[in-house]
């Protein structure tokens, strides 16, 4: 019985340094996970979650924390927004909503679809380009974009960003 034992246990180690026998393991150097670590750290952010509308379909096209040499990191956000009610938009001020772990909203930002962007304008840009707020409506089933950008050290550290697009004015 000893020996039936032994040689099953043989058989089970042999068995086993077969099958382990091409198994590699890469170990990172501190080097590289410390790279990684950065990477992550600066490229890396909760993505934006669409919260559904009825008469729009929000696709998020772009999503990123975009670098450069000259001016500080920032989220820049883009999408497309397209009309699937049965009547014309006049524009759609879409919200942003950056919040905590728990769900608390921390901060917000919000801006109107491309066609609608003067509506933004301070009076001091409309007496600089001379002209009055206005607006493309968007027809049932046409589209439009929108464009946001932040820097990235106007914003607190935030778990979750939401997107509402429920101020729509028909």
């Amino acid at each position: 019985m000893k020996k039936l034992i032994a040689v099953a246990i043989f058989l089970a180690f042999a068995a086993a340094g077969v099958t382990y026998a091409g198994t590699r393991v890469e170990i990172k150097d501190s080097e590289q996970a410390a790279a990684e670590a950065d990477m992550h750290r600066r490229y890396d952010h909760p993505k934006t979650e669409v919260v559904p509308n009825d008469q729009l379909e929000v696709v998020v096209t772009r999503d990123v924390i975009m670098h450069s040499c000259c001016m500080p990191p920032s989220l820049v956000v883009g999408g497309k927004i397209t009309n699937i009610s049965g009547k014309p938009i006049d524009y759609v001020h879409l919200h942003f909503a950056f919040e905590d772990k728990n769900g608390k909203i921390l901060h917000g930002e919000s801006l109107y679809n491309h066609h609608a962007e003067s509506l933004s304008d301070d009076p001091y840009i409309q007496k600089i380009l001379n002209e009055k707020p206005h607006f493309d409506p968007i027809l049932p089933g046409k589209s439009d974009t929108f464009g946001f950008s932040v820097s990235c050290t106007e914003l607190p550290v935030f778990s979750k960003i939401e997107l509402f697009s429920n101020d729509i004015k028909q």
